[in-house]
């Protein structure tokens, strides 16, 4: 067969094609590694809690009248001792000038029986008066000594009615508003006249579920009362700058709602809390404890449970299914599955699998962990930054 001029350039490309170059083996894909490693951490939980006062005196009439005077002005603090309200004292008075004049008499009367009786003591020795009449002089000593006792416990109960004209505040706290009028007649039935809160005896009241309590009450660390603190949360956001101790755990579970109350004793030199107000409790322990962390983002799920990818000695991908605890800003508790010191991939884990080989590199975020609460900024200063470009850490992401 004759090859056509075309023919033969054509032959030798088919030929040159079927020669396949050497392949190139791809480089193992970068990864970026954290070292799991022992940090302290706070155990801590966080519930609503109600404040409630243990000093919350509700001001009543003891006495019947007509109010004649409102000595304080509403929501202003007072002293124990202090005037609050004055009913009209005159049938108390004349009540107590009524009660007088009858013990007085009741002691005449018995000082007489007294000296009747001392005499009789005398003559029935020697036979001037029978038995009969010392018995009615003795008897008529005993009438008049109850008659007195009961004459000075009527002295003594108008004294304490007339008292009840003037009330007083019983401790010291901020009073609430004046229920009652001058001119208002009041009596024991009249009910709440004002009220009165201490402002120091504030507690934190929350309820804690009873699974909690169990799990508290059968761990081996069972922490005590004393190595527990309570910080509370604002209704504004903001930290309250005091914390206080649990003084209180019910003795029976809530069968509604399956909580158990908790309260906790908290300082208020400030008087920043008052009776009502709804918080957020956050109870932990005093001292630190150390466990294994790492970043909770490098934590994987799938049908076997949460596991990481880790990278052996020889660079190699390995797989640690992991138990957690709570989380802790950006780190989560490691309680099984993982040694201190293991390096786990926290970017790349997209281009990895089991078994496979990598380039370690170790992560550096681009700016350094946050712990508190943002910082507030000049509004000119997030004006300027909103059109800035994105910018872009050391291991292939975006900063935040």
């Amino acid at each position: 067969m004759r090859l056509t001029r075309f023919g033969l350039p054509v032959l030798f490309l088919a030929l040159a094609a079927c020669e396949e170059p050497p392949a190139t083996e791809a480089p193992p894909p970068e990864v970026f590694v954290v070292t799991a490693s022992e940090q302290l951490y706070q155990p801590e939980r966080t519930f609503t809690a109600r404040i409630d006062s243990r000093s919350d005196v509700n001001i009543t009439a003891q006495v019947s009248g007509k109010l004649t005077a409102v000595h304080f002005r509403e929501g202003d603090t007072v002293e124990a001792g202090a005037p609050l309200f004055d009913i009209d004292p005159a049938p108390y008075k004349a009540a107590l000038s009524r009660a007088k004049a009858e013990h007085e008499r009741a002691k005449a009367t018995l000082a007489e029986a007294k000296s009747n009786f001392s005499r009789a003591n005398k003559l029935v020795d020697k036979g001037y008066i029978s038995d009969s009449e010392y018995d009615t002089l003795k008897a008529r000593q005993q009438e008049a000594e109850a008659a007195e006792q009961s004459a000075r416990a009527a002295r003594e109960s108008a004294q304490v009615d007339l008292s009840y004209t003037h009330i007083e505040a019983p401790q010291a706290g901020r009073v609430g508003r004046s229920i009652a009028s001058v001119g208002d007649v009041v009596s024991p039935g009249f009910g709440t006249l004002t009220t009165l809160v201490g402002g120091n005896d504030m507690q934190a009241v929350f309820q804690i579920p009873e699974r909690l309590l169990t799990e508290a009450a059968m761990s081996d660390n069972q922490p005590k009362p004393s190595e527990i603190e309570v910080g509370l949360e604002l209704p504004n956001g903001s930290e309250y700058p005091y914390t206080g101790n649990i003084v209180y755990v019910s003795n029976r579970v809530d069968s509604n709602t399956g909580t158990v109350e908790v309260r906790a004793a908290m300082p208020n030199p400030r008087d920043l809390l008052r009776p009502g107000m709804f918080v957020q409790a956050h109870v932990r322990l005093k001292q630190s404890l150390s466990g294994l962390m790492i970043p909770q983002a490098a934590l994987q799920v799938d049908q076997q449970g949460t596991y990481v990818f880790t990278v052996n000695t020889n660079n190699l991908v390995l797989r640690n299914n992991l138990m957690t605890g709570d989380r802790f800003g950006e780190n989560v508790l490691v309680t099984e599955g993982l040694l201190a010191g293991e390096k786990v991939i926290l970017r790349g884990i997209q281009k990895v699998r089991p078994g496979s080989e990598v380039q370690v590199s170790d992560y550096k975020p681009a700016t350094d962990p946050h712990t508190g609460s943002q910082p507030q900024k000049d509004q000119n200063e997030d004006t300027d930054k909103t059109n800035a470009p994105a910018a872009t850490d050391n291991n292939g992401g975006t900063a935040p």
